[in-house]
C-alpha cells in the first residue's frame, strides 16, 4: 500500500495495513531544512514551501499530508498591489504591501525573519468602517481566472509520497487582516450587518470556487479547511454564525463530487469536532489539542464521534515532541495509538505545527512506532 493509499483510506474513516504517521511538520522543520534564510522559502519561494515541506516528507519516511496545495485568483482588473522593502538586516527583512483600488488604499508590512516564520507586523484593516469597501477588493479576486497549475505541481512531485490538501479558508471574523487582531471583535458588536455581509459574501465566492474545482475536474487529493483558531479566534457563537454554514454547504458540494474533504483548527476544538460530525459531511478534522493549547480528550472523542469522522491528533507538539527523548516519545505515541487506533479513521499526529528545533530522532521514532505497533 502506498502513503498516499493509507492516508486516503484513513481519512475516509477505513482501516488501512497501519495507522498514517503525519506529524504536522509543515512549515518549520522543513524551511530549516533548506538551510537557507527562512524569507528564501516563505517569501522568494527558492524553494516553495511546498517542496520543502514533500522533501521533509521523504527524509523522514512519514505519510505526507500537505497544507500547501494552493490555487491562484488573480486581483480584479482594477486593483493594483505594490510591494517594496522597508528594511533588511542580518536577521529581519520587513516588506510593505499597498493595494489600490477604486474604493481607496490599504497596506500591510510583513516582517521576514532569518530562522522564523514571517508575521504580519502591520495588518491591511486600520479603521474597518471607512475601509468597507476596500475589504472585499483585499478579499475577492477573479473567480472567472483562477489555475490550479501550482497544485498540480505540488501533487506531481509529491507523488505516492502522501497527500496535498487543495486549501479554502472559511469564512471568519477578520482577525488575520485587522490591526490590532482584537478589533476584529469590535467590528463585529459595533458593525455587525457589514461584517455579516461581507461573511455572507465570501461563503458565496467559496461556493463558486468550489464549483470551479468540479467542473474542471481538478481531482484534488483531498480539499483542506485550514482554519486555525476557529473557535479560539472567534467563539463557538460566531462560528457556528459564520463558519459552520459554509462547511456544511462545501462538504456536501465535495461528498457529492467524490472528494474527500479535511479541516485544521487548532486550539480550542472540541464542539467544532462534535457539530463537524454531525451537521456536516466533513471526513477529517486535526489536531485535537490537548489543554491547556486545546481543549480536546481524544478517548472522548473517538467514543463519541469516531464512527462518523476520521481523527488526526494529537501529540502535544511541545511538551512531547520539542521536550522529551525518542523513548519519551515513543511512550506518548503508543499511548495515542492505543486510543485512536481501533475501528480505523486515525492518523498518528501532532498537535499545531512542530517546532523549529523538534529533534530528528523524535520524528523518526513516530514513524517506527507506527511501523511497529499501529499495524491492523
Amino acid at each position: 500500500m502506498t502513503k498516499k493509499e493509507r492516508m486516503l483510506i484513513a481519512m475516509t474513516g477505513g482501516t488501512p495495513d497501519r495507522v498514517p504517521c503525519s506529524p504536522d511538520a509543515n512549515w518549520m522543520i522543513p524551511s530549516k531544512m533548506t538551510g537557507k534564510p527562512f524569507w528564501e522559502v516563505f517569501r522568494d519561494n527558492n524553494p516553495p514551501i511546498w517542496k520543502a515541506y514533500n522533501d521533509s516528507v521523504r527524509y523522514f519516511g512519514v505519510d505526507g499530508f500537505s497544507h500547501h496545495g494552493v490555487y491562484e485568483i488573480p486581483p480584479r482588473k482594477d486593483v493594483e498591489y505594490k510591494e517594496k522593502i522597508i528594511s533588511k538586516t542580518d536577521k529581519r527583512l520587513i516588506v510593505e504591501t499597498v493595494l489600490r483600488c477604486p474604493a481607496g488604499e490599504m497596506n500591510q508590512q510583513t516582517t521576514y525573519f532569518h530562522n522564523d516564520a514571517q508575521a504580519e507586523t502591520k495588518k491591511f484593516i486600520d479603521d474597518f468602517d471607512a475601509q468597507f469597501e476596500c475589504v472585499k477588493y483585499l478579499l475577492f479576486g477573479d473567480v472567472e481566472k483562477i489555475k490550479f497549475d501550482k497544485y498540480q505541481e505540488a501533487r506531481a512531485d509529491m507523488g505516492d509520497d502522501g497527500v496535498v490538501g487543495l486549501c479554502m479558508n472559511l469564512p471568519t471574523l477578520f482577525t488575520w487582516w485587522r490591526e490590532p487582531m482584537s478589533a476584529a471583535f469590535f467590528d463585529y458588536y459595533d458593525y455587525h450587518d457589514k461584517v455579516s455581509e461581507l461573511v455572507e459574501e465570501w461563503g458565496d465566492y467559496l461556493i463558486k470556487i468550489a464549483e470551479k474545482i468540479i467542473e474542471q475536474n481538478v481531482n484534488p487529493d483531498f480539499v483542506f479547511f485550514p482554519n486555525s483558531g476557529l473557535i479560539t479566534m472567534q467563539s463557538v457563537d460566531i462560528m457556528r454564525e459564520y463558519s459552520l454554514p459554509s462547511l456544511i454547504k462545501l462538504t456536501k458540494m465535495f461528498k457529492d463530487a467524490g472528494i474527500v474533504t479535511s479541516l485544521h483548527s487548532c486550539g480550542k476544538e472540541r464542539a467544532l469536532v462534535e457539530a463537524a460530525a454531525l451537521e456536516t459531511d466533513l471526513n477529517c478534522i486535526d489536531p485535537l489539542e490537548i489543554a491547556p493549547m486545546g481543549d480536546c480528550d481524544l478517548r472522548e472523542i473517538k467514543e463519541k464521534f469516531g464512527d462518523k469522522i476520521a481523527l488526526k491528533g494529537n501529540l502535544h507538539t511541545t511538551e512531547v515532541m520539542l521536550k522529551m527523548d525518542a523513548d519519551g516519545v515513543e511512550k506518548a505515541a503508543r499511548e495515542v495509538l492505543e486510543i485512536g487506533m481501533p475501528g480505523g479513521g486515525f492518523i498518528l499526529s501532532t498537535g499545531d505545527q512542530c517546532g523549529r528545533d523538534t529533534p530528528e530522532e523524535n520524528i523518526f521514532k513516530l514513524v517506527e512506532v507506527c511501523e511497529k505497533y499501529g499495524k491492523y
